[in-house]
C-alpha cells in the first residue's frame, strides 16, 4: 500500500506543524475570546454567585430585624463607623437560620445606612 504524498517527507512535517499550531491557536483563542475558564476560576465564579444570591436575600431580612429591635436605630446613629458591624452582629444573631458573619454584618450596615439616608431625605 502506497502512503499518500501528503504524509511523506516535507509535506508530512508541514502537516504536523499545522495541526500543532491549529491546536495551540484554538486553545489560546478559546481562553482569550471564547470565554473558556479553568476549573478553579469556575469554582470562584460559582462561590461569588452563591454569596451574591445569599446576600440579596439575607440583607433585607437583617435590616428588617435590626430596625424592629427596640432602640437599635438610636444606638446605630450614635455608634462609631468602625463599631457598627459589631452592633449589628450583637443585635441580630441569626437571619433566616443563618448565623451572622462579618460579610453579612458589613452588608447589613451598608443597607441600614442607605435606609436611614432615604428616610432622612423624605422628612
Amino acid at each position: 500500500m502506497k502512503v499518500p504524498a501528503l504524509l511523506q517527507g516535507e509535506s508530512r512535517t508541514r502537516l504536523l506543524q499545522g495541526i500543532a499550531l491549529g491546536a495551540v491557536a484554538t486553545v489560546a483563542i478559546g481562553f482569550i475570546w471564547g470565554g473558556w475558564v479553568t476549573s478553579e476560576r469556575a469554582r470562584i465564579m460559582s462561590v461569588a454567585a452563591e454569596t451574591s444570591g445569599r446576600m440579596s436575600i439575607l440583607v433585607p431580612l437583617c435590616v428588617a430585624q435590626f430596625t424592629a429591635a427596640d432602640g437599635a436605630i438610636a444606638r446605630f446613629k450614635t455608634t462609631s463607623v468602625y463599631s457598627k458591624e459589631n452592633l449589628v452582629s450583637e443585635t441580630v444573631r441569626n437571619v433566616a437560620s443563618t448565623s451572622m458573619d462579618y460579610s453579612l454584618a458589613k452588608a447589613c450596615v451598608s443597607a441600614i445606612d442607605l435606609e436611614l439616608a432615604k428616610t432622612a431625605t423624605k422628612s
